[in-house]
């Protein structure tokens, strides 16, 4: 004889449906969120590899960085053209450049977009050169998610001129003391949650070996969820 196996009743179902879908809740926003900052690690560290290699294949053509970048200039779109196919576009693929909107107090920035499909954009004004590196291309998009700066030959602050990043590229640090608590709170660079300009939350990545802190402003926008 046969014997039927024990069928569920409608109400076993619906609270093994609900215990479903609270586990997915809980587990699956932290699947994504995992998943887009290793995204951005991932492209952070690719980025920083490409444009320092390029820089060291470029020394060998056209010799030390020291006087590459002119000091006390804002350059002009022509003049980033000129600079960026003489320094840096030779030793590195790319898909193609393009004049991008202004940084800072309007100076003008050209834009390249890498094969990944980022894309950074560098400008020079008086105090050297800044690059901002968009994880999915698009450079209306800020935030500490997908806008991240860095820097060449930049003058170390408003009153020092020494020269930072005179050899390489890297984190935006202009005007930073050194101290790690600056970098969260500071100046208008600080990374942290309802920053507008976020500069420093590159270099608060690095300090973590390219991994997104625990105390990274991620929902750095007071009204995301």
């Amino acid at each position: 004889m046969k014997h039927k196996g024990k069928a569920y009743t409608l109400a076993e179902v619906l609270i093994t449906i609900g215990i479903i879908g609270v586990i997915s809740a809980i587990t699956i926003p932290n699947l994504i969120t995992k998943y887009q900052k290793q995204r951005v690690e991932t492209r952070l560290k690719g980025f920083v590899s490409i444009i320092n290699n390029a820089v060291r294949l470029s020394m060998i053509d056209n010799g030390d960085v020291d006087g590459w970048v002119q000091p006390n200039k804002y350059y002009s779109y022509k003049e980033l053209e000129e600079f960026m196919h003489q320094y840096f576009l030779p030793y590195m693929k790319y898909v193609d450049l393009r004049q991008g909107k202004s940084f800072g107090s309007g100076y003008e920035g050209i834009c390249i977009t890498l094969l990944d499909g980022s894309l950074f954009c560098f400008a020079v004004d008086n105090n050297g050169a800044d690059i901002g590196y968009y994880v999915d291309g698009d450079e209306s998009h800020g935030g500490p998610r997908n806008y991240f700066q860095f820097q060449f030959a930049k003058y170390k602050s408003d009153s020092n001129r020494g020269v930072n990043s005179a050899s390489y590229i890297e984190p935006y640090i202009y005007n930073w003391n050194g101290k790690r608590e600056q970098l969260k709170d500071g100046n208008t660079w600080a990374c942290k949650v309802g920053c507008t300009n976020c500069g420093y939350c590159t270099k608060l990545i690095q300090l973590n070996s390219w991994k997104i802190p625990d105390d990274y402003p991620w929902k750095w926008d007071l009204h995301v969820k």
